[in-house]
C-alpha cells in the first residue's frame, strides 16, 4: 500500500523554533516548542502505510532512546541526523543526547473527516463569520453554530485552520465539533473573559470550565486534528486563574478522537458523571512546571475507554476519582455523587513527574472495576498507584496489565514504582481490594522501596502479583523483596507467581 502522509499548518502563535528538523519520508513536518525548555517539542502528522522518520539536530548525534523502548524502533545514526521506520500510528518520545525531548506523534489518517460544506456542516468561518486570525473573539459565532446544529437535530460545527480566540463554549446534544488539523480554539489573556466556575483550595485560585458539555446531553464528539488550548500556564501566572481544559459533564455517549488538548493550567480533561465516554487518538499536552496539572482524569463516571493516548503533565497524566459535594472542585457539578466503574485504559502512555497510572487519592465514593493494561511510562515517580487519601468507599478490582515501566526518577512522593496505600488524612478511610498486577516489566525501580500499607482497621487485600520482571530479569519475581516492596504494613497478598 503506498504511503499517505499528511501535515499541518503551524498555528500563528506557536513558536516553530527547535533543536529539532523532523521529515516523514521526504516530507517536512513542522516542530512546535511546548512553553519552555523544561517542556519538550512536538512534531505532529498523519499517515498510512509506512513510512521513515529522519529527525535532524544542530550537533553531531552521540547518545538517543526512542521511547516507548517496548517498540524496540533501532534507528540509525549519520553525524547529525537519526533516522528510523514505522509502519502503524506511533507516539513516540525521542531523546537526543541532552537535548530536550522531541515528540513525535505520528496519527492515523483520519478516515471520516466531514466535508468543508453541505448539508448538516455549520462552517463557524464560511457561515458565522468567527475570526479566524487571533485578533477578535470568536466565542459568538462559534456557539451559536452549535446551538443551530443541536436545533437542527444534529450536525458538525466545522473549525478551519486558523487561531480562534474564545471565551466559555457550551457543547450540545447531537453536535460533532470537529477541529481541522491547524486550527486551535485559544483561550485569552484574561480571566474577565470566563465564568468563575470552582475555586482551588490547594491553590487558591478561581478557575473555569473551558469547554463543557450541557447536562443531561448526549451524542456529541469532538474529533479532527487540532488543538483546544487553555493558555492556562500564562492565565495561571500572570492573572492567578486556571481552567479545567475539557469537562464532558453529565452526558452520555461523548467522543474525543485525534486532538491535542493543551496547556490547562489545572486538569485537563474530566470526563465528570458522565457514562459511555470514549477517548481515542488524544494527545494531553501539559506543563512538566505546573503542579496539579493531571492531563486526563476520570470523575464519578462509567464506561469509559481511554485508548491510543499520550498524556504529559508534572502531575497524573492519568487518573481515577471520585469526590463528594463538598470538595472545592465539586461543589458546582451538576448531579449528585456517582461511583466510578467499567473504566479501562489501553495503550497509553504516560511522562509525568508524580504518578503515571493512579486510582484515587479521592475515594469518597466507590471505584471498581478499573483496568490499565498494554501501556508505557516514561517517567514518573511512581508508575502504578492506589492511592486511598480522601473519603470512606471502597477501591475494588483493579487491574494493571503489561505495562512497561523506563523510568522512575522523579522525587516527588518518590521515586517508587508502586504505591499500594490507604492513608488517615481526616477525611475517612475506605478498603482497597482486588488488585492484579501481571506481566509489569520494571526496568527502573526507583530508588526508595515500593509500598504496600494498609490503615487500621483497613487492610490492602487480595493483592495478586503474576510476572513481574524486575530489572532486566528474565525470571518473574518470587516475593516482595525481590520487587523492591520494603514498606509493608496491614496487607494480604494472595498470590505472587
Amino acid at each position: 500500500m503506498p504511503t499517505t502522509i499528511e501535515t499541518y499548518t503551524v498555528p500563528s502563535i506557536y513558536s516553530g523554533l527547535s533543536y529539532y528538523a523532523v521529515k516523514a519520508d521526504h516530507i517536512g513536518v513542522p516542530v512546535i516548542s511546548f512553553l519552555t525548555d523544561r517542556d519538550y517539542d512536538y512534531a505532529h502528522f498523519s499517515f498510512s502505510g509506512s513510512t521513515t522518520i529522519t529527525i535532524t539536530v544542530c550537533e553531531p548525534i552521540d547518545t538517543y532512546a526512542i521511547s516507548p523502548l517496548a517498540f524496540d524502533i533501532q534507528g540509525t545514526v549519520e553525524g547529525n541526523k537519526l533516522t528510523f521506520d514505522i509502519q502503524d500510528s506511533r507516539y513516540l518520545i525521542v531523546k537526543i543526547n541532552n537535548l530536550k525531548e522531541l515528540v513525535v506523534i505520528a496519527d492515523p489518517l483520519e478516515v471520516s473527516a466531514p466535508p468543508v460544506s453541505g448539508d448538516g456542516i455549520f462552517h463557524v468561518v464560511a457561515n458565522y463569520s468567527a475570526d479566524f486570525t487571533g485578533e477578535t473573539m470568536a466565542t459568538s459565532a462559534i456557539q451559536e453554530a452549535i446551538n443551530d446544529a443541536s436545533s437542527a437535530g444534529g450536525g458538525v460545527v466545522y473549525v478551519p485552520e486558523g487561531v480562534f480566540l474564545i471565551g466559555n463554549l457550551i457543547l450540545k446534544s447531537h453536535v460533532t465539533l470537529y477541529l481541522q488539523g491547524g486550527a486551535v480554539l485559544r483561550a485569552t489573556d484574561h480571566k474577565e473573559d470566563y465564568t468563575v466556575d470552582f475555586h482551588k483550595d490547594s491553590l487558591d485560585l478561581d478557575g473555569t470550565w473551558f469547554i463543557q458539555t450541557e447536562p443531561n446531553s448526549t451524542n456529541i464528539t469532538i474529533s479532527g486534528r487540532g488543538t483546544i488550548d487553555g493558555n492556562g500556564s500564562w492565565l495561571r501566572a500572570n492573572q492567578s486563574f486556571v481552567s479545567n481544559l475539557i469537562v464532558p459533564m453529565l452526558t452520555t455517549n461523548f467522543t474525543i478522537d485525534g486532538i491535542i488538548g493543551r496547556d490547562a493550567g489545572l486538569w485537563a480533561l474530566i470526563p465528570t458523571r458522565s457514562n459511555h465516554v470514549k477517548i481515542t487518538n488524544y494527545k494531553g499536552f501539559q506543563s512538566l512546571v505546573d503542579y496539579e496539572d493531571d492531563a486526563i482524569d476520570i470523575v464519578e463516571s462509567q464506561h469509559v475507554l481511554v485508548t491510543h493516548t499520550i498524556a504529559i503533565s508534572e502531575d497524573d497524566p492519568f487518573s481515577t476519582k471520585t469526590w463528594n459535594e463538598a470538595t472545592d472542585i465539586a461543589q458546582n457539578w451538576p448531579g449528585s455523587p456517582q461511583v466510578l466503574e467499567h473504566v479501562t485504559f489501553d495503550d497509553v502512555i504516560a511522562w509525568t513527574c508524580c504518578a503515571a497510572f493512579k486510582v484515587g487519592m479521592g475515594v469518597e465514593q466507590a471505584q471498581r472495576n478499573v483496568i490499565f493494561k498494554n501501556s508505557y511510562v516514561y517517567q514518573a515517580s511512581r508508575a502504578l498507584a492506589i492511592h486511598h487519601r480522601f473519603g470512606k468507599a471502597s477501591a475494588e478490582n483493579i487491574t494493571f496489565e503489561n505495562i512497561d515501566i523506563e523510568q522512575v526518577i522523579h522525587e516527588r512522593n518518590g521515586p517508587f514504582w508502586l504505591h499500594l496505600e490507604i492513608e488517615e488524612s481526616g477525611r475517612g478511610i475506605g478498603p482497597v481490594t482486588q488488585v492484579l498486577l501481571k506481566n509489569i516489566k520494571v526496568r527502573d525501580q526507583g530508588r526508595l522501596p515500593s509500598i504496600l500499607r494498609g490503615t487500621d482497621p483497613f487492610l490492602i487485600e487480595r493483592v495478586a502479583f503474576e510476572q513481574i520482571y524486575m530489572m532486566e530479569s528474565t525470571k518473574p519475581a518470587a516475593s516482595l523483596e525481590e520487587m523492591n516492596i520494603r514498606v509493608k504494613q496491614l496487607y494480604v497478598v494472595d498470590d505472587i507467581r
